[in-house]
């Protein structure tokens, strides 16, 4: 449910420029009811959420259905917050959003639920700097998953390594990268076997440019007070190479998760002083 002290909250910037108000409010409990209303657990609708898997493997939970078409939807992995407009005489929903990539799927898919999403709306000021409303609705969850694989990003996550060991530039020979971002790198293959023995990864596919696909468990790292970190038990006992030092860490593995503990940056472990 949407109020006005809620719709205050979720648009700050918006309420301090312009003020939200009556209007804004009705148009939106408007906007709710025709989206909640034309929700259908065994046809998918414009605005509802597609929990994707892409052809490479990669997971998004947030898939949006811009458009629905005879037999196919047209979808975007990581959309933007859609501008959603209603349709007063035929009662059809109408969004625009940014974001990429998209895809035609097929219509007949899963249904696995409900969830809130955001959308966003002009407010009373209508189109202009800083004057759309964010607000949420409830819409129907879908699952699709495009091919089959033995690894996804749901469970795993999935690395880029490239190798550069005939590069005489670099003392890194194993460069490793996660979402076109970097995330760690090797200078020897010793260390690089034990990343993958650690987190149990698997080398998928080879790449152009001496690189392959890795995947390996989930890897969820955290910091936590001295106290709570000596007193964690069932834990592997690890080294972490941190800013040019190795400090001690502890592994903690659940399912195809892997947490590695660490002490808060003033009481870290370093191996080198023990």
């Amino acid at each position: 449910m949407n109020t006005i002290n809620e719709l205050k909250i979720f648009n700050e910037s918006y309420d301090e420029q312009y003020g939200v108000n009556e209007m804004d409010l009705k148009k939106i409990e408007s906007l709710v009811l025709h989206i909640e209303g034309s929700r259908d657990i065994t046809t998918p609708q414009v605005g509802d959420i597609v929990q994707f898997t892409n052809s490479y493997g990669e997971y998004h939970a947030y898939a949006h259905i811009e458009n629905v078409c005879k037999d196919q939807l047209y979808i975007c992995e990581k959309p933007y917050v859609p501008f959603i407009e209603a349709n007063q005489h035929t009662n059809k929903i109408k969004t625009s959003t940014s974001g990429g990539a998209w895809f035609f799927i097929p219509s007949n898919i899963r249904y696995v639920g409900t969830a809130r999403k955001s959308f966003k709306t002009w407010g009373h000021n209508g189109p202009c700097a800083n004057g759309a409303v964010q607000f949420t609705a409830e819409v129907s969850v879908w699952e699709y998953t495009k091919g089959e694989h033995k690894f996804t990003t749901k469970t795993h996550d999935k690395f880029l390594v490239h190798n550069r060991e005939h590069d005489k530039e670099t003392d890194y020979n194993y460069l490793i990268s996660k979402g076109g971002q970097r995330h760690t790198a090797f200078k020897t293959k010793e260390e690089y076997q034990h990343w993958l023995k650690t987190f149990n990864g698997v080398e998928a596919a080879e790449n152009n440019f001496n690189s392959i696909v890795v995947w390996t468990y989930k890897q969820v790292n955290t910091s936590i007070p001295l106290e709570e970190y000596l007193a964690l038990r069932n834990a592997n006992i690890d080294t972490v190479l941190w800013n040019g030092k190795h400090y001690e860490c502890k592994r903690v593995v659940e399912g195809t998760t892997v947490t590695t503990y660490m002490p808060y940056m003033n009481d870290r472990i370093e191996i080198n002083k023990i």
